[in-house]
Order: C-alpha cells, then sequence, then structure tokens
C-alpha cells in the first residue's frame, strides 16, 4: 500500500489579509484625524449614522467607505475629503501642524483673574505664540506687574484695554494696536463694562 502524503493546509485568509495599501493608510488618516478632536469612534458614528462596528472596520482599512460616508466623516471631523488622500496619514499631521479649527483651541482659564486664553497656532515650536485673550470686567493679569524675556503685540478686537508698561498706563480702544518689549514690567486689565477680546502675540512663546 502505497502512503499518499497529505497535501499540506494552508489558513484560511483573514479580513486583514485582503486589506489594500490605500485602504490602511485611508483608514489610518480617519482614525488620527477622529483622535485629534478627542472624539471617539462612538461619536462619529452617531454623527455620521453608521454603527461603530463599521467605522472601525473603516479605519483599519477592512471596509471602503462610501462616498456619502466618506463626505459625512469628514464633514463631522471639519477637514476636506482630499486631504484623505494627499497622503493620507502625512496630510493629516502637516494639517494638525498648520491649521487650529475653532473647536480645537487649547485653551487655559484664568478664573480668579477673569481671563481666558485661547492659543491659535498649534503647537510652541516656533518663535511665535499667538492667542486670543478674553477678559471679564475688570478681569486681567493681576494687581502686580511681570516681565520676561521676547516682545509682544497685538490689537484690540472687542472692548477697552488698559496696559501699564514700564510705569505708562496706556487705554486702548477697539481696533487700536500696541507692542512692547518683555523685560519691561507690564501688567493688562479690562476697562470695559462688557468682555474685552485681545489678539495678543509673543515671542518667544510663554506657555
Amino acid at each position: 500500500m502505497i502512503d499518499i502524503p497529505a497535501a499540506p493546509v494552508s489558513p484560511l485568509p483573514t479580513a486583514e489579509d485582503d486589506i489594500s495599501e490605500d485602504d490602511r493608510s485611508l483608514g489610518l488618516a480617519i482614525r488620527k484625524a477622529r483622535q485629534a478632536q478627542n472624539l471617539s469612534l462612538q461619536q462619529v458614528a452617531e454623527m455620521v449614522n453608521i454603527s461603530v462596528g463599521l467605522l472601525s472596520q473603516i479605519e483599519r482599512g477592512i471596509s471602503s467607505p462610501s462616498i456619502r460616508a466618506l463626505r459625512l466623516i469628514c464633514a463631522v471631523l471639519d477637514m476636506p475629503v482630499h486631504a484623505l488622500f494627499n497622503g493620507s496619514e502625512a496630510a493629516v499631521e502637516q494639517e494638525a501642524r498648520r491649521i487650529v479649527r475653532v473647536n480645537q483651541r487649547r485653551r487655559v482659564s484664568f478664573g480668579a483673574k477673569g481671563m481666558v486664553k485661547e492659543f491659535l497656532n498649534a503647537h510652541n515650536e516656533g518663535v511665535l505664540q499667538v492667542m486670543e485673550i478674553t477678559l471679564e470686567p475688570n478681569g486681567g493679569s493681576g494687581d502686580d506687574t511681570y516681565h520676561h524675556e521676547g516682545e509682544e503685540c497685538g490689537v484690540v478686537l472687542e472692548g477697552r484695554l488698559e496696559i501699564h508698561i514700564d510705569g505708562s498706563i496706556y487705554r486702548l480702544a477697539e481696533g487700536d494696536s500696541f507692542y512692547f518689549e518683555s523685560p519691561l514690567p507690564h501688567r493688562f486689565r479690562n476697562l470695559a463694562d462688557g468682555q474685552t477680546r485681545v489678539l495678543w502675540i509673543t515671542t518667544p512663546p510663554v506657555w
């Protein structure tokens, strides 16, 4: 009797084996954009009206989104569709360094001082720091002056601002701008009955 060796059994292909590089890259770009906005799979899936499972598969590259779903996903993530295909992951990372969406601003509140700082540039690796500072009535930097290295400038977007610089006092109205060297002792406060908003730029970054 002749023994015939059994043919080797190949493992069945899995969904992961069928992932194309394009689908993988697209899914990774969507995931990075979602995570950059601190949104969960559940939140995005509900807003796009697809299942969490399907969105997870899209992010893993197992499923390809329909054109409609892709447009809705991009609308929720506040990004153009073409950004996902222009180098996908690299394009998303590039946008994250260059663009700050209004709902993605880093925000620091100084409750006791009646002041909120919102950072308008994506990172502090450069030489500039751009902020929108909102001051409640009589809110400001405090009663004591402070100083540090660098330079500062800005423009009053709304309200009235009082700045003390090296012993001199300046009162600015909406549209007025300022510049001073940061080593000079300085402080500021809101003079308006309502909020005052200031576009404030410093170099180098302080925060």
